[in-house]
């Protein structure tokens, strides 16, 4: 089964080759997700299928397992290290985000593995940017060619930030979307998890790379020395590194505006764009052995909040993610 949104891969994993293996990503560059079901691994078969699928280092976050640290945790349970803590993300619903909207080069790609589900359905929902910007009207592609993205976060931590890749602006970091990502609190992200997640911001692929070179640039034509916030200049209308296919990238749940677009009308337009982006989406319901690799270019997903147990306590559900840069395939 295969559907504009998602590509359905038939196959057990452990039966191809590494150079079949290494295929993988590459077809999620062009289809965005891809949802392969029925497998079963070991932590260690998983994290060897990880490193396989592209660049993918050790990045010292609470939630990386310490022994093969391409697995990272997503649950509620606690089990992490000595303090038994629990993964990233444990709890509660996450809105429409990608991985590392305001970071200075994040990883291309990003694979859930699904270790053991929620006893009832606790599903992710995928989104197509490519889908999305083929779908648009001619207007509205002419109008948004060459506009780059203003991606701000209003939390204290964020901006006080002193990273080189941040532009400094003039524009408050007032969200143009009712939605957010995710809260800070201690009953889904504590503060702590929070700081931890935004340490992480300047990760690169290497140090000269291509996206590197692009963010220096973006901040040296956009950056006002009386600026007082801290953002990030993306572009919208993206062509991918690995197909050179054209896609949107929009992260709405954290831009507060656009490069070339009248300040009056960027409501409009992100009301417009918003509406029109979630139109292109898959939901998917998680069983044990499923794994969903997904593009973090042209794609934003979301997650159902957790469902509650019969004495309201949050059912137990762990997932074992993978994130890496498509430059270790190709």
């Amino acid at each position: 089964m295969n559907s504009d949104v998602a590509y359905f891969l038939k196959t057990n994993i452990k039966d191809l080759s590494d150079d079949q293996i290494k295929k993988i990503p590459i077809l999620t560059a062009y289809n965005i997700n891809v949802v392969i079901k029925d497998q079963d691994f070991t932590k260690k078969e998983l994290a060897k299928l990880y490193s396989l699928w592209g660049q993918n280092p050790k990045r010292k976050i609470w939630y990386e397992d310490k022994e093969n640290h391409e697995v990272m945790y997503v649950t509620n349970k606690h089990k992490i290290g000595k303090e038994k803590r629990q993964g990233v993300f444990a709890n509660g619903e996450l809105g429409w985000h990608c991985n590392g909207a305001l970071a200075l080069d994040p990883e291309d790609c990003v694979a859930l593995y699904c270790h053991e589900p929620t006893k009832d359905p606790c599903n992710t929902v995928f989104s197509n940017g490519v889908l999305a910007y083929k779908t648009l009207p001619k207007d509205v592609k002419d109008q948004i060619k060459d506009t780059f993205l203003i991606l701000g976060y209003g939390e204290k931590n964020f901006q006080r930030l002193k990273l080189d890749y941040l532009v400094k602006t003039k524009i408050q970091p007032r969200l143009l979307s009712d939605t957010i990502p995710y809260e800070v609190n201690n009953d889904k992200v504590s503060l702590d998890e929070h700081k931890e997640m935004l340490a992480m911001s300047t990760r690169t692929r290497s140090k000269n790379s291509s996206v590197v070179k692009e963010m220096m640039k973006l901040k040296s034509r956009f950056s006002d020395p009386k600026g007082l916030w801290n953002c990030a200049y993306k572009k919208l209308v993206h062509q991918h590194r690995l197909t050179g296919i054209e896609g949107l990238y929009f992260p709405f749940t954290n831009v507060v505006g656009f490069s070339d677009i009248p300040k009056d009308e960027w409501q409009e337009l992100s009301n417009f764009l918003e509406k029109h982006y979630l139109k292109s989406v898959y939901s998917h319901f998680w069983e044990e052995g499923d794994i969903v690799v997904f593009d973090q270019t042209q794609g934003l997903h979301r997650r159902d909040n957790i469902p509650l147990d019969e004495n309201s306590i949050p059912q137990e559900r762990e997932l074992w993610r993978g994130a890496f840069w498509y430059d270790g395939i190709v």
